[in-house]
């Protein structure tokens, strides 16, 4: 599939993250094996230019995980991993806890 046809199907709120590479056993942007082409909401893919220039060449999608980010709040104060963008509110919030869903599309 083509990352054009793949694109059709997600919706304009969905967070989306482009990552170029193989999907390895650890999260992509600690992977030294991937690079993270673009990461936001779906439609704001639609009217980003520069950074997004890898859509000229419509990449074979080669895999497509829904990847569920589980972090804690308190992340920094207690040293541990923060989450892929700390500075964007999360979807979900629990007591002490916050969740994030992307859609990893991974191309060649």
């Amino acid at each position: 599939m083509r990352l054009s046809e793949q694109l059709k199907v997600i919706s304009t709120m969905d967070r989306i993250r482009i990552i170029q590479g193989k999907r390895g056993n650890r999260d992509p942007e600690h992977d030294p094996n991937a690079k993270i082409l673009f990461c936001d909401y779906m439609g704001s893919l639609q009217y980003a230019d520069a950074e997004t220039e890898f859509l000229t060449r419509d990449p074979e999608v080669v895999r497509m995980v829904a990847h569920m980010e589980i972090r804690h709040k308190k992340f920094r104060d207690r040293g541990l991993m923060p989450p892929y963008e700390p500075e964007v509110t999360r979807m979900y919030e629990f007591k002490d806890l916050t969740i994030f869903l992307y859609y990893d599309i991974y191309i060649q």
